[in-house]
């Protein structure tokens, strides 16, 4: 595939995994350099408007890592992903400014790039109709927890007057005796 650098040339790489993690786009390529033990030199971006820029924040490169270990360690061990996956045309716009750079083995690029699910336009769809539905279950949630409080209060209002009245009889039946 090819993407555009910060000089307007461009570059043919083989995308290894571009995904969403926490709002974030990510972007993992190669540009095909192997060493002599057999590691492959990789790319490493966050996706920003239309520019991949450096993983700057450690925090949030140690975050990145993580996901690579669990997504190679679920391929590996053919367990469901939990990543979500982009479609890789959205690359033809962005341009490739700064990088991690980080090397792994080939048969762990491999892994790091099988299994990519990218969600349909309408699984997409579905998703966002299921926040809403959800937003909307959580408001109705909140309505019935009001009413079911103020239920809540008016029954401990009628018990505290049947207290009253049942302390009242038992002064009334005190004096009588």
């Amino acid at each position: 595939m090819g993407i555009k650098n910060i000089n307007d040339e461009c570059l043919d790489v083989e995308v290894i995994r571009y995904f969403l993690s926490n709002d974030t786009k990510y972007l993992i390529y190669s540009l095909g350099e192997a060493d002599e033990s057999g590691y492959i030199k990789l790319y490493a971006s966050k996706v920003v408007d239309s520019k991949a820029i450096i993983i700057a924040d450690d925090a949030e490169w140690n975050d990145v890592k993580q996901i690579i270990k669990e997504v190679v360690r679920s391929n590996r061990d053919g367990s469901d992903l939990d990543i979500i996956d982009l479609s890789e045309d959205e690359l033809e716009q962005i341009t490739l400014q700064d990088t991690r750079v980080f090397k792994l083995q080939g048969n762990l690029v491999t892994l790091l790039g099988e299994n990519k699910h990218v969600p349909k336009h309408e699984e997409i769809d579905e998703i966002i109709d299921e926040t809403v539905d959800y937003e909307v279950m959580y408001n109705e949630q909140l309505v019935k927890n009001t009413e079911l409080q103020n239920e809540i209060n008016e029954l401990n209002n009628t018990i505290e007057k049947y207290k009253s009245i049942l302390d009242n009889i038992k002064d009334l039946t005190e004096n009588y005796e």
